[in-house]
Parts: structure tokens; C-alpha cells; sequence
């Protein structure tokens, strides 16, 4: 029973990091680190949202209580539709009680919600600091190779 449990995990842990290495390098989708709280308690800061592509097979048409992410200036910003205007939609992010200043162009629309990953934003930004390098890559590494050399080691002497 244990065996299946542990199994049925690394092979849950390995289809989730191909899922998101599918997402890293293909064009359609992107992954945002969300860093503001205008979408809570739907998105919440530390979150990490994966989009995809208006027209793939998980986006359909856009129409309000969708969430999409445009560009706003240099920030990334995903907001949940409340109207559509012709080409032009009215957002609005679920913790402000107003809509955004601006109408968004259906055509600067970078992709619709699919979901999200509770606070794996703060190890992507902690990995990305000195420390955080160390702690979640180097001592790892450098883990497994002292476990991979006792194991040769002994092997090699024929010690239990």
C-alpha cells in the first residue's frame, strides 16, 4: 500500500512539473508571479497564475466573470471582465469596488486564467536571491551526490 501511495505521488510530481515546463517554453502560454492584491480572495500575492491563449482549447470566447491578463505599461496585470464594448473590455479586479480607469483592447489581451498555484511566487522569488540559490539548489545537489557516494562507496566495500 505504501509503495502505491508513493508511486501515485512521484507520478502526480512528475506530470505537474512537465505540465509546467509545457507552459515555461511554449509561446501560447505564460506564468505570472502575482505581486498585488487587487484580485483577492480569488488571486492572492504570492500566487502564480498560468494564462493561455484567447483562442485554445481551454480560453473560448471572452465575456464577463472571465479573467484575463493584459499589459498595463511595463506590469502585467489580470483582471476579471465585467463588459464587453466592441472591441474594448471593461475590468476590474475582484477587491476594488471600481473598474479600471481604462478600457483594455480585445487585441492586447495576453491570455485567459487557468489557473493558479497557491504561494509557489514566494520560492520562485526567494530562489532568485543569493540565498535562496543556495538553499533550494546547491544544497540539494551537493546532497545527493554525498548520498550517491556513500551508496558507491558502499557498494564497493561490500558494507551493508
Amino acid at each position: 500500500m505504501v509503495k502505491i501511495i508513493g508511486w501515485s505521488i512521484s507520478i502526480l510530481l512528475v506530470l505537474v512539473v512537465v505540465a509546467l515546463v509545457f507552459v515555461y517554453f511554449s509561446p501560447d502560454y505564460n506564468v505570472y508571479l502575482v505581486k498585488g492584491q487587487s484580485m483577492a480572495p480569488v488571486i492572492n500575492v504570492g500566487d502564480m497564475v498560468v494564462t493561455g491563449p484567447v483562442e485554445g482549447p481551454l480560453g473560448g470566447e471572452i465575456k464577463p466573470g472571465i479573467i484575463v491578463t493584459y499589459q498595463d505599461g511595463s506590469s502585467s496585470v489580470t483582471h476579471r471582465v465585467i463588459a464587453v464594448e466592441g472591441d474594448s473590455l471593461i475590468t476590474k479586479g475582484d477587491a476594488s469596488e471600481d473598474p479600471d480607469s481604462s478600457s483594455v483592447p480585445i487585441s492586447e489581451i495576453g491570455g485567459v486564467y487557468l489557473f493558479r498555484i497557491p504561494y509557489i511566487g514566494y520560492l520562485s522569488d526567494f530562489m532568485r536571491t543569493t540565498v535562496g540559490w543556495l538553499v533550494v539548489v546547491i544544497v540539494p545537489a551537493i546532497l545527493l551526490v554525498v548520498f550517491l557516494v556513500r551508496r558507491i562507496v558502499r557498494e564497493a566495500t561490500g558494507t551493508a
